[in-house]
């Protein structure tokens, strides 16, 4: 079955509703000119309130690994597991991406058709592929579906434009890893609509 991983939580609330709902995953946005950045020290109560074992991944743009590696420290302080996985959202080459003590998750923003023949392989985990926008924010628009015709060399987790009007599609006709979802679930940037993610959440496990 399809994981799902809900982007962009910042409250303890939206968090432990999608756990209930059947979130797989929950990410959280350290990059500040996001409008959902969240500070490290509120992700790290938020994660000392969830369930043991519950995927939480850290999503960061283009930072220095003592930045990332600060971050990570600090999700682990009052008592919180931390986070069990790193996002990186950037430009970010493939050293970086490697020898990373947690699970790593490389996002792609694709323009066209030759951007996923460019990918390659990288030494992550997980490939996120995103639609192509301005800067490093998601664009809340899907790319072209067809344009994933050959395998990747990794499992793939699919984001840009999803929601719960085309989420089963996706489902049905890429067979991803994942879905990753942020707009398509939210009353407002960084705020969720608890009834879209949990309709959201049933109607991609339902395929």
């Amino acid at each position: 079955m399809v994981k799902v991983k809900i982007c962009g939580v910042t409250s303890a609330d939206d968090a432990l509703r999608a756990v209930e709902y059947g979130a797989d995953a929950l990410g959280f946005n350290f990059y500040p000119p996001s409008p959902r950045y969240i500070p490290p020290e509120q992700a790290a109560r938020i994660l000392g309130e969830l369930p043991a074992g519950m995927c939480t991944a850290g999503l960061f743009v283009n930072e220095t690994r003592q930045h990332v590696k600060s971050v990570l420290r600090t999700c682990r302080s009052g008592g919180s597991a931390g986070l069990t996985a790193v996002q990186f959202h950037g430009d970010e080459a493939r050293d970086y991406c490697a020898r990373w003590p947690l699970k790593v998750i490389k996002a792609f923003r694709v323009r066209d058709e030759q951007t996923l023949g460019e990918i390659g392989e990288y030494p992550v985990d997980y490939y996120l592929l995103d639609s192509w926008s301005p800067g490093y924010g998601g664009s809340g628009a899907t790319f072209a579906w067809e344009w994933l015709t050959a395998p990747m060399a990794r499992p793939v987790i699919l984001a840009g434009g999803l929601d719960v009007g085309n989420v089963s599609e996706a489902v049905r006709e890429l067979k991803p890893f994942g879905v990753d979802v942020c707009s398509g679930v939210e009353a407002a940037p960084g705020r969720k609509d608890h009834q879209r993610m949990k309709d959201f959440i049933a109607a991609a496990k339902a395929e």
